[in-house]
């Protein structure tokens, strides 16, 4: 029996931006097979730094959900330590240019715990969640499942919540819109839908409070609904081809690509300037 293709939540946000750089993140295997080679991408101390807090989120309200109360502080930042220590001890992460805000390994600690008691003490005091970190998943076609792991389902309002790390918060509609779906689809009502983010500011600066912004429910669905159903489209013209726009199979442009992406570079495309993808700006 073939394996589903899997087409995840994260990825939804953006794949509009780049098509091709979005199918190297979501169909890397079945484009190796094709007989394309792609480039690796360090991991961004960045995402590094946001995992780090994600783990500690999902401890501190997997308790909470158990119990109905906080566990302490420390529980908090021990794990986000821990995570944070394990990854950049494992694997080799690219820290922050000149204009960035993490430049090493002791900046990226001193954040990570910043950003995990500003969390701790704001959001985490408020919200009471019912579901945490668990993974959903509903075939939207024959073959092709959508897969996703929201941060939390909140009691009340029935929400989704998702949180957020960075130096800024970009646009997450069409994630928190697949997340919103596949809620209903495990019988949880969905009314409403929050992004909290919480920014990585530079090591001397006070951290700001976590900054909690709501997200239209029903057009973030509509988005990921609409976005789904162009990547099912790509990835069945690029095993199938499309005679009408003279595409043979395993075409790379099956997956229309977009050069002018803030995004198109070695830094940040497994495709960029490969066989699979040589549109991109020289770099």
């Amino acid at each position: 029996m073939t394996a589903p293709t899997i087409i995840r939540c994260s990825a939804l946000t953006g794949y509009p931006d780049c098509p091709r750089r979005g199918a190297t993140r979501l169909f890397w295997r079945e484009i190796a097979a094709a007989g394309f080679r792609l480039r690796s991408t360090r991991r961004g101390i960045g995402a590094a730094v946001g995992t780090a807090v994600h783990a500690a989120a999902a401890i501190v309200f997997g308790e909470k959900a158990r119990s109905g109360a906080l566990p302490p502080e420390s529980v908090a930042l021990d794990a986000t330590r821990d995570n944070l220590e394990t990854a950049i001890g494992g694997e080799a992460v690219e820290y922050d240019g000149t204009r960035g805000v993490t430049h090493n390994r002791a900046d990226a600690i001193v954040q990570a715990l910043q950003m995990t008691r500003s969390y701790f003490r704001t959001v985490a005091q408020r919200v009471n969640p019912i579901v945490v970190e668990e993974r959903f998943e509903a075939e939207v076609s024959p073959g092709i499942v959508l897969s996703g792991q929201p941060d939390m389902v909140a009691r009340e309002p029935h929400s989704v919540r998702d949180l957020k790390t960075g130096a800024r918060l970009g646009s997450h509609a069409p994630q928190i819109g697949g997340y919103a779906l596949l809620a209903r689809t495990h019988g949880l009502d969905i009314e409403a839908a929050e992004i909290d983010w919480v920014p990585r500011t530079a090591v001397g600066k006070p951290q700001p409070d976590p900054v909690s912004v709501a997200v239209r429910v029903a057009e973030a669905e509509t988005a990921a609904s609409n976005i789904i159903r162009h990547i099912e489209g790509d990835i069945r013209t690029f095993r199938d081809g499309d005679a009408e726009r003279r595409i043979l199979a395993g075409d790379p442009w099956a997956f229309l690509a977009n050069p002018a992406s803030m995004l198109c570079s070695p830094k940040y495309c497994p495709a960029h300037g490969t066989e699979f993808c040589r549109e991109g700006k020289e770099s």
